[in-house]
């Protein structure tokens, strides 16, 4: 059966493939229309910077994803739902991904996919199930090609664990040390999720040092935003937004704008609310940690101001695939167990 990680973020989309495929767009979905001229500048629809994608189930249905709705996108959002299992939203994400990452030929298709930890709990039969009835044809526009997405086999698995999969694989005995306990810190754009597995002649978790708190790199957004707003009285669209963050400064009516300081003070201040959080929650048992995991694509942008959370503070290879690629590998462990 041909396997598929996929970690549906709020803020990124991350997939790969038993092949390496990899996949990487933000989480942004717009209305779709006619661009005339697209072509007339070389425009590749099957690069992950320019998806249109068109759903033919009984009623048409078109939207700009990823890359091209920050670029082109009306109506452009982030699914912050709390029904996000159910948003059109998902299912455009989740469409967009499986024509990237889905072989050219039908075959059964096994998806392992996540939840936040909390999230977990609670909604994961019917994120299940709705992935079981999940099947759409779809292509994207200019490249007509119509694709059955459906999944054969689906897993879903708590987030932050997937990521503790793959940061463990590279040197399992290295962190394996019986009797000491393993964290991991997912810092995500909506949530960070924490996660805390003893040691023992198995990982166990520990439930009660785990959990999801509402924090995540969409504060960064939201501060900024706002501090924009006050610096000019203008409203600033999401592309821009993303811009901003990234550089620091930005053009704006003649002049350009430096944000790099306050920018940063909002990083510090992010990453201090996470630790402190944390920190209540592992009290004295930090000390018998053996590593501490950083995850999550906004690990690596708060990583200046988190390696101060324990001693031995280690950024996962490839961060923001963290659970991507662990799903990937619990995908081939369910498929072993079967075998």
């Amino acid at each position: 059966m041909f396997k598929v990680g996929l970690d549906v973020g709020y803020g990124y989309v991350k997939g790969i493939n038993e092949k390496g495929k990899e996949i990487l767009f933000p989480s942004l979905v717009g209305n779709a229309y006619e661009r005339v001229l697209s072509g007339l500048f070389g425009i590749d629809n099957k690069k992950t910077d320019n998806m249109h994608v068109v759903i033919v189930n009984g009623k048409k249905e078109e939207y700009f994803v990823g890359e091209l709705a920050r670029r082109e996108g009306k109506n452009v959002s982030y699914v912050f739902d709390e029904d996000k299992i159910n948003h059109p939203n998902t299912k455009a994400l989740i469409t967009a991904s499986c024509l990237l990452l889905f072989p050219e030929e039908e075959v059964p298709v096994h998806v392992v996919t996540g939840l936040p930890l909390e999230q977990y709990v609670h909604k994961k039969e019917e994120f299940k199930n709705m992935l079981k009835n999940f099947k759409v044809m779809a292509y994207f526009k200019g490249d007509e090609r119509v694709k059955t997405i459906k999944f054969e086999r689906i897993t879903i698995f708590p987030q932050a664990a997937g990521a503790v999969y793959y940061a463990v694989l590279d040197d399992v005995q290295k962190y394996l040390i019986k009797g000491s306990y393993i964290g991991l810190i997912d810092i995500g754009f909506k949530t960070t999720d924490f996660i805390v597995f003893m040691v023992e002649d198995k990982l166990i978790l520990r439930e009660d040092m785990s959990g999801t708190m509402e924090v995540g790199m969409s504060v960064l957004n939201n501060a900024v935003d706002r501090m924009f707003t006050q610096k000019t009285g203008s409203k600033i669209d999401v592309s821009e937004l993303i811009r901003l963050i990234s550089d620091g400064r930005i053009f704006y009516r003649g002049r350009e704008l430096d944000f790099a300081k306050e920018i940063d003070e909002v990083r510090n201040e992010t990453a201090r609310v996470i630790k402190d959080k944390i920190k209540l929650i592992w009290g004295s048992k930090l000390d018998f940690f053996n590593t501490v995991f950083l995850a999550g694509g906004g690990a690596r942008e708060l990583l200046p101001y988190m390696r101060d959370i324990y001693e031995n503070t280690l950024l996962v290879k490839n961060a923001q695939f963290a659970n991507a690629k662990g799903f990937l590998k619990v995908a081939e462990l369910e498929e072993k167990k079967n075998s």
